[in-house]
């Protein structure tokens, strides 16, 4: 970057010459310079004081850089005329061309230094040359810390501990840093297809209790407590010391793994069918955070109410490398609940969701991973996977609420997707699905809620009244619009406007005519013409339009808004301003 030089001519007669970045040259009117130069500025002939190259960015004496560091020095000279500056190590070994460096400026960039060396910064021009030379001393950068030990290991945390190391500098600072090396293999049992679905889920449920799989931390101690880690996962632990010249290397790793917890999650996708009249086929998929060694399932189940407390429901338990059992001595023709639980040496994880299947044989069991997804504001999409079965699926039976009560859909086809039409903006609706085969319908999931999307409005705000107010402005009021077509929560409203005599064009052939064609309604295309627009808050219901031309006639429109935009426009409201005076 060469630096500029801005020279202003004073008529007082003092000539103040300003280098960017400098001291001005009149400190230097003292100066034995030789040569001056005569600058005509019009009406006044001023001398220019030619100065001599100095340097205005001083360089260290010494710079300290750690070996197979880098580092820039950065050399500035300044003077009239401006100078070249170059680098030299010596006489013998300059690391410029004279002839092409730099103006004003110099950087020299030195990569993986790997001795101390001198270095010189030349300046020059027509007046003569300067130079000023620094050290560059390169120092050994701090060892890593010895003895690294990881302890006091729980289930979340762990403590780093080590020595320092031996090094001739003070130890500024330690880096810790830790990364989560693998997950064991019992914590390792996502398919792609479950992580797929698992970033589709909610970001509340993304995000909830979220632990740390890596970072650095600095400290001044020599221990550190790091905590917020996964139960039952491998870590990778390096310590690093921070001395006066830098950051040294990064020690051997030191891996440790975190004690178990109880399973965070409960298992996934839990399905029933019957087998007979008195049995029932339990299948399930395996917790996605055992956070330990899963060492068996817990099945409950009852034929009483749901909201029955679980202490009361009878249990069947299962071995850790089956994720399916049989429930056998059941009461024919019955309704169970059914809910899966994975315990580990810590305990028992939540319990899964509950699954509703009949002891009839032939019935389907209820459809799995059953969701909805708003398509619009009148349109919600649901999908699902077809349940367990053994007589084959023939069709499902959708039931969803309405302002009416609940409805029923008939799907008579296995498709496992549908779209329900007809629904209401900004609503919420509760579905339920299942599934039916020729020998009988299954039981209905659990409800899921889906709202509608919130649209924009239906109808139009309505004028009320549009007057002026003065020569210059314009009071409009109105109403919103109709309570049930707005299709969601008004947000705002907007105010179009424009001056009709810049639309139309004067009658009667005179230019200075303020009349227009008052029948501009019918087939004037006013979407072409260009309007001011101001937006106001929802719960304004007047607005003063100002800044208007006197004796003017402005076409006013109003429009309602929700989260999804606007509505239409309403009719038209014309109104003139008063004369001036």
């Amino acid at each position: 970057m060469v630096s500029q030089i801005v020279i202003f001519l004073l008529v007082s007669g003092s000539c103040l010459g300003f280098l960017d970045n400098t001291l001005p040259l009149y400190l230097f009117k003292n100066l034995d310079t030789k040569e001056t130069s005569t600058v005509q500025t019009g009406l006044v002939a001023e001398k220019v004081r030619r100065v001599p190259p100095y340097f205005s960015y001083k360089l260290e004496r010494q710079y300290v850089v750690g070996i197979g560091g880098n580092i820039n020095l950065t050399c500035v000279a300044v003077g009239y005329p401006m100078p070249r500056v170059f680098w030299k190590k010596t006489d013998l070994m300059v690391l410029d061309d004279p002839s092409t460096a730099p103006i004003g400026k110099n950087v020299l960039t030195l990569t993986h230094v790997e001795s101390t060396e001198n270095f010189t910064c030349v300046a020059v021009s027509a007046l003569g040359n300067i130079e000023a030379t620094t050290t560059v001393i390169a120092k050994e950068l701090p060892p890593p810390p010895l003895n690294i030990v990881v302890s006091s290991v729980t289930s979340g945390s762990v403590v780093v501990s080590w020595k320092p190391p031996r090094y001739n500098e003070a130890i500024n600072k330690y880096l810790v840093t830790y990364k989560l090396k693998s997950l064991t293999e019992d914590n390792e049992l996502f398919t792609k297809e479950e992580e797929d679905q698992k970033e589709q889920e909610t970001s509340d449920n993304r995000h909830s209790n979220k632990k740390s799989t890596g970072g650095t931390v600095e400290t001044l101690e020599n221990s550190l407590l790091i905590e917020n880690l996964n139960p039952f996962a491998t870590y990778e632990f390096t310590v690093q010391s921070v001395g006066p010249v830098g950051t040294g290397l990064e020690s051997l790793p030191v891996e440790a793994q975190t004690k178990s917890s109880k399973p965070e999650t409960s298992p996934k996708d839990p399905q029933a069918r019957s087998l007979n009249r008195d049995s029932i086929l339990v299948m399930w998929k395996p917790s996605e955070k055992p956070n330990g060694v899963i060492t068996g399932y817990k099945v409950y189940y009852t034929n009483d109410v749901a909201t029955t407390p679980l202490r009361q429901w009878r249990r069947h338990d299962a071995k850790s490398d089956e994720f399916m059992t049989t429930i056998s001595g059941l009461e024919p023709d019955s309704r169970y609940f059914v809910k899966v639980a994975a315990h580990n040496s810590e305990g028992d994880s939540p319990v899964s969701s509950l699954v509703t299947v009949s002891t009839r044989p032939g019935i389907p069991g209820q459809p799995i991973m059953f969701k909805a997804f708003a398509q619009d504001s009148r349109r919600i999409e649901l999908n699902w996977h077809a349940p367990l079965h053994s007589s084959p699926i023939v069709g499902y039976t959708i039931r969803f609420n309405t302002t009416d009560g609940e409805k029923e859909l008939t799907l008579t086809s296995p498709s496992e997707k549908h779209i329900v039409t007809g629904l209401h903006p900004d609503k919420y609706y509760y579905f339920r699905i299942a599934a039916y085969s020729d020998r009988g319908q299954g039981e209905f999931t659990e409800p899921i809620i889906q709202k509608t999307i919130a649209s924009i409005p239906l109808s139009a705000p309505t004028i009320l009244s549009g007057a002026a107010t003065s020569s210059k402005s314009i009071e409009i009021r109105w109403k919103g619009p109709e309570q049930k077509k707005l299709n969601g929560v008004l947000t705002a409203y907007r105010i179009s406007f424009f001056r009709l005599e810049d639309a139309i064009k004067p009658s009667h052939g005179s230019e200075d005519s303020d009349e227009y064609d008052e029948e501009y309604d019918e087939g004037f295309p006013t979407d072409s013409i260009e309007k001011i627009v101001v937006v106001v808050p929802s719960d304004v219901t007047s607005y003063v339009l100002s800044d208007l031309l006197p004796y003017s006639t402005y076409e006013v429109t109003v429009a309602a808004s929700t989260m999804d935009g606007y509505g239409p426009e309403s009719a038209s409201r014309v109104v003139k301003t008063l004369e001036d005076g």
